[in-house]
């Protein structure tokens, strides 16, 4: 894992709207952080900007020693699991769990290995088959887990990750 920290961050969308404004925040590496606040006042806007999602209109962003204001979202090692699900509709869950590790290049037995044990821990072992559409709520959300945790990346961001989980789990 690594440290995250913003310094002096403000995020101002086009209509002039400000969604955060001046955040200092640092997160050290193996640290656990839960920001709460109503809706709207600028959590998932500040996850968005460190995961590279989201511009940042002034102020700095770092991922361990690094600025990462100008860094694409795709090379900031972040994995970040949305309120929304955001799986692919058309593929398995096997195969949404496993997207990323074929980007990067991962290979075939690694890739396997690596979304069984993903699986077996969010319980999704049965379901690695099955499409996004036949699947509840709750395992869809546990498909955005899985696919986070298969990439073991520097920083886990996760936006509402519970909201569909099913207590039991």
């Amino acid at each position: 894992m690594a440290s995250a920290s913003f310094e002096h961050v403000t995020k101002r969308f086009a209509e002039g709207e400000i969604a955060v404004n001046d955040m200092c925040l640092e997160v050290m590496d193996g640290e656990f952080l839960v920001i709460l606040g109503p809706s709207g006042c600028g959590k998932s806007t500040a996850l968005r900007m460190l995961a590279g999602v989201e511009d940042v209109t002034e102020g700095v962003i770092k991922i361990g020693d690094t600025v990462v204001n100008n860094v694409p979202s795709r090379n900031r090692d972040v994995a970040m699991v949305f309120q929304t699900y955001a799986l692919y509709p058309h593929m398995s869950v096997f195969d949404n769990m496993a997207f990323s590790l074929r980007l990067q290049g991962v290979d075939q037995p690694d890739i396997v290995r690596r979304v069984s044990s993903a699986a077996e821990t969010v319980g999704l072992s049965p379901l690695l088959r099955r499409l996004p559409g036949q699947l509840s709520g709750g395992e869809q959300q546990r498909v955005a887990l899985g696919r986070a945790i298969v990439r073991d990346p520097q920083l886990f961001l996760f936006d509402e990750p519970l909201s569909s989980l099913d207590a039991k789990l």
